[in-house]
């Protein structure tokens, strides 16, 4: 039997939140293999820059890895793929995309994004549109994690998706990508772009699921998809 040292590292990129704190059912489903979740700082910039350069050193460089990225974590991701010495072998994005899907109208909105901390946030706007209504109990959960992170630095990395664009190193990406699409996003909706055309070596994988998938169904993520494209 193949032990999990003798397979590439799996590095798990959260979302908007940072904390890694939602990725345990997908920690479960891979199994035999060993997991790192990456946290983002929760004070300071948070320009996907910014938190590349400060997650580059933590990346390993004696043994193979693979990243698995969710959401917000996908363009920051990218930029690590390009940027690291050793570079990951294959890359999982999940509900991402390469650069803003809300393009010009999200660069015209973001220097007004500020104005979005005095707003309430609650656990059933949480479930309406990461969940589409199916999940109240995890959008509690996120809704109790993200409470104790300033809105100041939830914000920062709201600005940060609204005006990303990493298609200009997509064509340094040498190696294979994994795209799982959310069909039923509210948060993303399926007809917006994400900026992939330019990864060379993508393979897209449609799934019947809202925004957050790897808390909806990271065992079936697993078993179909994850698995079958680490294993090819």
């Amino acid at each position: 039997m193949t032990n999990a040292s003798s397979r590439p590292l799996c590095v798990l990129l959260p979302g908007t939140d940072g904390t890694g704190r939602f990725f345990d059912g997908l920690r479960d489903a891979l199994i035999g293999y060993d997991v790192r979740v990456v946290t983002y700082p929760q004070f300071g910039g948070q320009s996907y820059e910014r938190l590349g350069r400060l997650i580059l050193p933590i990346l390993p460089r004696d043994r193979d890895y693979i990243i698995i990225a969710e959401s917000f974590g996908g363009p920051l991701a990218i930029w690590l793929a390009v940027h690291a010495v050793h570079k990951p072998v294959k890359m999982i994005l999940a509900a991402s995309f390469a650069a803003s899907p809300f393009g010009a109208v999200g660069r015209f909105v973001a220097p007004l994004i500020s104005v979005a901390r005095w707003l309430p946030l609650w656990s059933w706007q949480i479930d309406l549109i990461l969940f589409n209504n199916q999940n109240r109990h995890v959008a509690e959960f996120i809704h109790e994690t993200v409470k104790s992170i300033a809105r100041s630095v939830l914000l920062d990395r709201v600005h940060t998706v609204l005006t990303c664009d990493m298609r200009g190193w997509l064509g340094q990406v040498g190696l294979p990508v994994l795209c799982l699409e959310a069909c039923r996003d509210r948060l993303l909706p399926p007809w917006l772009p994400r900026g992939f055309e330019r990864l060379p070596f993508r393979q897209t994988a449609r799934l019947d699921l809202p925004h957050m998938v790897f808390q909806s169904d990271a065992q079936g993520i697993v078993r179909d998809h994850i698995l079958p494209f680490l294993t090819a």
